[in-house]
């Protein structure tokens, strides 16, 4: 085995992500400087508060609110967002699962908000009674340990709260920022270009 312990990130790696469709959604409510964050793929001041867990989903609708002055529901900013999210397909679950059946550690780091995690967890993950418990043997999420990649502290947290090992690591994103953290702290890297590439990738799991 290549690879002890095997780190996927979540958008752009196992679920697919309609940034269109999301800005569309924004703009319906009325919310077009939010919008603005999602086309220009911004990840500073209210992004960025809600992804490390520096303020809670109420406090990110109000601050929507307070943008855009809309009067939108906490319901309706909830949903709008979560379009953000498409689908993680059957073939990568069931990749996920042979990957753990086949003896390797499977775990998530992902940059993610409460929002994104409850809508994924609840409704995309679920396969055949399977549950993200059945997927990974250990999920890492950015809100609740108030560190985003590509800070190399929460590549560190996770190997040590994970017990791992670089050399036995293998490190899966679609973002070269965060890749060439993984890299400098000796971790094996698979940059994701397209969000199958490392499904094609049969020499990865070797």
């Amino acid at each position: 085995m290549k690879y002890r312990n095997i780190v996927f990130d979540l958008g752009g790696v196992l679920v697919g992500l309609d940034g269109p469709r999301c800005i569309k959604a924004f703009n319906e409510l009325g919310c077009q400087r939010v919008s603005e964050y999602v086309e220009r793929h911004l990840t500073a001041d209210l992004f960025l508060d809600i992804e490390v867990g520096r303020i809670t989903t109420a406090d990110f609708c109000q601050e929507v609110r307070n943008l855009t002055c809309c009067m939108a529901s906490d319901e309706s900013i909830v949903a709008a967002w979560n379009t953000l999210l498409t689908t993680i397909s059957r073939e990568r679950r069931k990749r996920l699962l042979a990957l753990r059946q086949a003896g390797h550690r499977v775990f998530l780091l992902s940059n993610t908000n409460d929002m994104h995690w409850v809508y994924t967890r609840e409704r995309l993950f679920p396969m055949d009674g399977k549950t993200t418990a059945d997927f990974f043997d250990r999920v890492f999420l950015s809100y609740e340990m108030q560190l985003a990649k590509p800070d190399k502290r929460i590549f560190l947290r996770m190997m040590e709260e994970g017990g791992m090992l670089p050399a036995e690591t293998l490190f899966i994103d679609d973002n070269s920022d965060n890749v060439e953290t993984a890299c400098s702290l000796g971790i094996h890297t698979f940059l994701n270009t397209h969000i199958d590439d490392w499904l094609h990738a049969d020499h990865l799991f070797e």
